[in-house]
């Protein structure tokens, strides 16, 4: 197995590097499909190595990058390597020099270290393009927050000319030390799909509710039928989690309001839950609504597939991370995750794999979770994400 020994000064070099990236693109966060700086970035980086690349992807910011390595007399291979490169809508709390520079936008969930650790692999690889066959492909996504990005980066051909045969991608981890890494084979995260739930009744004077159909009371039926539907829909061994984020109506405290809206989340583990839950959703709120008098309508917003790995990808990529960081350090986790990756799109088109790795500094028993505004992605996981990236495609692409 070819492995990057990361005691060279090259190498060394490489994460010094991959850390000023960092802190460039973390006090200049951009929004999905925004990303004009952070492209840019990318670009002029990937320019300097001298590594090929073009630009226009999922409608302007997204780019894909490609390193070959020697000619071979058998067909050639090509792998990717996924980044993502989007901001939040939150306000930094935190007082590191590099903090952000955009008041309301912050790299809350670590696309900034994603994004240095995939340009740092990049050039890791360019220096061993002799040792590999066929292609590296980089992909650098926009809009991975509004679990649409990688969509489009399939619609636009980011996975074609040349196609790609397998994908590797990874996710930061707050719950897990610096040095390890987690993976899980089969489901790995949930699909995830949106839903708003409109209630037109009639308002009235709060002192004559007789003369209302009270969409809040059909509102909170709905809430309290709708939370424990799963048990009663699906087997025991399926899982679906239902969650509600808004209930808006009404003004004043005394008038009952003509319309409510509701709005939350349904994550699922598998197709057959995802179809069967969307449509016992819909009828339950149709029952609910024709009791209470109301006219009620649901309508589904954005939503991403379970993202699945594949079995042989993932094993490259346990073997690979144990000879990388040592076989303790690689966890394979035994349930997976709720929330959701549009990294599910790439594993829908090929075979891939995608990883946590562990964010937590050495001797902390906790570091800010993921979406929050003291997060900042520490620069100690880069070398680990580098050296795992990198020998992932190496040894991909080696093995024939």
């Amino acid at each position: 197995m070819i492995l990057i020994d990361e005691k060279t000064s090259y190498f060394q070099r490489i994460v010094k590097r991959a850390t000023v990236l960092r802190h460039q693109i973390h006090a200049h966060p951009e929004l999905g499909f925004q990303e004009h700086a952070t492209s840019q970035t990318i670009a002029t980086e990937l320019k300097r190595l001298g590594i090929a690349y073009k630009t226009g992807f999922a409608g302007e910011t997204g780019i894909v990058a490609l390193i070959e390595g020697k000619s071979s007399s058998k067909p050639e291979k090509c792998v990717a390597l996924r980044a993502d490169m989007d901001a939040l809508p939150i306000t930094e709390m935190t007082n590191r020099p590099w903090k952000s520079k955009c008041p309301g936008r912050m790299h809350a969930c670590g696309h900034d270290g994603h994004t240095a650790i995939l340009l740092g692999a990049a050039a890791v690889l360019m220096q061993r393009r002799n040792d590999f066959n066929g292609a590296v492909k980089l992909i650098f996504q926009p809009a991975e927050e509004a679990l649409n990005g990688g969509r489009r980066m399939v619609k636009s051909g980011a996975l074609l000319a040349p196609n790609v045969d397998a994908i590797f991608g990874l996710h930061g981890w707050p719950h897990m030390p610096i040095g390890m890494v987690g993976v899980k084979s089969g489901t790995f995260l949930a699909a995830v799909d949106t839903f708003n739930i409109f209630i037109h009744g009639k308002g009235s004077h709060g002192a004559y509710p007789h003369q209302a159909i009270d969409p809040i009371a059909c509102g909170a039926a709905i809430v309290q039928t709708l939370t424990s539907l799963a048990v009663s829909t699906l087997s025991p061994l399926e899982t679906a989690v239902l969650s509600f984020g808004t209930f808006n109506a009404g003004q004043a405290i005394n008038v009952i309001p003509e319309t409510a809206e509701l709005s939350g989340t349904l994550r699922t583990l598998s197709t057959t839950a995802r179809t069967t839950m969307r449509a016992a959703i819909e009828r339950t709120v149709r029952t609910v609504g024709a009791a209470h008098r109301c006219r009620v309508q649901c309508r589904w917003g954005f939503g991403t597939p379970a993202t699945v790995n594949d079995t042989a990808a993932t094993a490259h990529f346990e073997q690979t991370a144990a000879a990388t960081l040592g076989l303790r350090r690689v966890e394979r986790l035994v349930e997976p995750f709720l929330w959701s990756e549009d990294f599910a799109y790439y594993l829908q088109e090929i075979a891939g794999c995608f990883f946590v790795l562990g964010l937590r500094p050495g001797g902390a028993k906790r570091y800010p979770m993921l979406h929050n505004p003291e997060f900042d992605f520490p620069d100690a996981a880069l070398p680990v994400g580098i050296k795992i990236m990198a020998n992932l495609a190496l040894n991909y692409l080696a093995r024939e």
